[in-house]
């Protein structure tokens, strides 16, 4: 890990941080500035949104569906001008609530459901990553995507990129890792009476809000089995060689 805390200093950024910094196999980093992952950032002050604005992000992606858009809106994109991207999608996975529907869940369910979660991300948000990706390789960048908590969605979509650029495996881990150091849920659940999660046993939340390394290994474990490996993967949504030696020559020092 660098040295260098990768949270931007933002009173209300939420596990909003540059994954600048980490090294390649054969050397060389990830340049600072240029990628960023969040969660959602409806409680940005004006001054968190100033500071974003001077970053010069030219490209948001936000993986989120239409409800979690309009109940935590990302309201500093057009002021900025930077293009914020979204898709009108139903896909379920990555969204927590979804996981509390039906019956009575425990922690085992839970968990349980989220290891199934992380092989479904990779089909029902492969044309969120796949425009990711062009962007990336088009040179749009500073570049931040981000979901609600920061975590499932956008830390596959972070392990995705991060292999596309030859970072090590178990960098990769403690990059996703990172969000039980940072993400304070405290501050966004229970906010309103109705919130769901409001009466949950906390026993139960708890591995809905964890990032746990087995969630991650469903990923790349479902990539190798199901889809042909990793490069095989990052090829079905664009990711070719020449992309990939473009993404290395522009994001890499």
């Amino acid at each position: 890990m660098t040295e260098m805390s990768p949270l931007l200093p933002l009173e209300g950024g939420f596990n909003l941080r540059d994954m600048g910094g980490y090294a390649t196999g054969d050397g060389r980093r990830v340049k600072r500035g240029m990628l960023f992952r969040s969660g959602m950032m409806s409680l940005l002050t004006e001054a968190d949104e100033a500071h974003l604005a001077g970053l010069g992000i030219a490209t948001v992606c936000d993986f989120r569906r239409p409800g979690e858009r309009r109940r935590d809106p990302t309201r500093w994109c057009e002021p900025a001008g930077t293009l914020y991207w979204t898709r009108d999608h139903d896909a379920s996975s990555g969204v927590l609530g979804e996981l509390l529907r039906g019956a009575l869940p425990t922690a085992d369910s839970v968990r349980a459901s989220m290891i199934i979660v992380y092989r479904d991300l990779l089909v029902e948000h492969a044309p969120s990553y796949r425009f990711l990706f062009e962007r990336l390789a088009g040179g749009h960048v500073p570049l931040l995507f981000n979901c609600s908590a920061g975590k499932d969605r956008t830390g596959v979509a972070a392990a995705l990129i991060l292999s596309a650029l030859g970072v090590p495996r178990d960098t990769i881990y403690e990059d996703y890792l990172l969000t039980n150091r940072y993400a304070d849920f405290s501050r966004i659940i229970g906010r309103e009476p109705s919130d769901q999660y409001r009466d949950v046993d906390a026993a139960v939340m708890a591995p809905l809000l964890a990032a746990d390394t087995d969630y991650l290994d469903a990923a790349f474990e479902s990539i190798d089995r199901d889809h042909g490996g990793m490069d095989a993967y990052l090829g079905s949504i664009g990711v070719d060689d020449g992309v990939k030696t473009t993404l290395r020559g522009l994001l890499l020092d």
